[in-house]
């Protein structure tokens, strides 16, 4: 298991793991940022905050449908957790559960459910969700209409 800048009692710790580890009962494990993610292979290097979604000319590529059901996930910056390390080739590490920087287009509020937009790589409140499309809940409002970025909680519908 790799476990980045984990907080053990106030110290910082950097470095690998390796071996069966377990907590027992009374014990903590506490990360420094907020959300599991896992490597896939994909057709471009996207930048942090981008929405993708299965498919393409490798796992996965960028949309520009609404409601798109064929969702993967958010590009992340720093996952306290990452899986499938060992992917080789073109890869984004997508965030599967937690708090991630996303791409948004249009208004927003806290806790608006997010979805696939029209503008390729970025998320946009959803109307109508559909199962299989929701990027997750925004956990600040945008109040400008133009391109930007804010904070998202994905998977959560």
């Amino acid at each position: 298991l790799e476990f980045r800048r984990v907080l053990f009692r106030s110290a910082t710790t950097t470095g690998t793991i390796t071996g069966r580890w377990g907590l027992t009962a009374g014990s903590q494990l506490n990360a420094t940022y907020a959300d599991l993610a896992e490597y896939y292979s994909a057709d471009l290097e996207y930048e942090p905050g981008t929405v993708l979604v299965f498919g393409g000319e490798a796992e996965t590529t960028t949309t520009k449908i609404v409601n798109d059901t064929r969702l993967a996930g958010v590009v992340t910056t720093d996952p306290a957790y990452v899986m499938n390390e060992g992917l080789q080739g073109t890869r984004v590490c997508i965030a599967l559960q937690g708090r991630v920087p996303c791409k948004v287009v249009g208004r927003v509020k806290k806790g608006d459910m997010l979805t696939t937009s029209a503008t390729s790589g970025y998320a946009v409140k959803a109307l109508n969700p559909t199962i299989g499309s929701i990027v997750g809940k925004a956990l600040e409002d945008k109040d400008y209409g133009e391109l930007g970025v804010i904070e998202v909680a994905v998977g959560r519908t």
